[in-house]
């Protein structure tokens, strides 16, 4: 919070500025115990995905179909099918989700003994390119972080 002001009062009051919000209703653990059609609502989840990934992610949490780790939820997307295009401009959003199902997503890939060409290549044939290229900026930031963290012992 701060005031700012010229001469003796107040012309503006600033909160927050910088400050995002962001709320996360998904449970950590599952609403149903023991889901009769796991199978379903997977499928449920993974449509839902494909319209809003937000929502998708936090209805296959919240019904248990994908545990809340980042690790299942970055994975969960390739392994039901998910549009790669979708998917990529999910994990190309700003978004503190999307960061860290980016950064797990991208950990995840096998980058070692790649070079650029085929690390691009790698990573874009799991996920598609999104046409907003601040996305992809993020993408490829993200790409030639884990390409250097899986070579540095192999260059030094």
């Amino acid at each position: 919070f701060r005031a700012a002001g010229s001469g003796g009062g107040v012309d503006a009051v600033e909160v927050g500025a910088n400050l995002h919000f962001e709320p996360l209703f998904a449970p950590r653990d599952p609403v149903p115990h023991e889901p009769r059609s796991r199978e379903e609502l997977r499928q449920l989840g993974a449509d839902l995905f494909a319209r809003s990934p937000g929502h998708g992610v936090a209805f296959l949490v919240a019904v248990g179909a994908v545990r809340d780790y980042p690790v299942e939820i970055s994975s969960f997307p390739v392994r039901a099918g998910a549009d790669p295009v979708g998917l990529g401009e999910f994990l190309g959003e700003e978004f503190p989700i999307s960061q860290t199902l980016r950064l797990e997503f991208l950990n995840s890939l096998p980058l070692l003994g790649t070079g650029v060409v085929s690390a691009l290549e790698t990573t874009f044939n799991e996920v598609g390119l999104p046409p907003d290229w601040l996305k992809v900026d993020r993408l490829t930031r993200g790409i030639a972080h884990f390409w250097w963290q899986q070579h540095e012992e192999e260059l030094a």
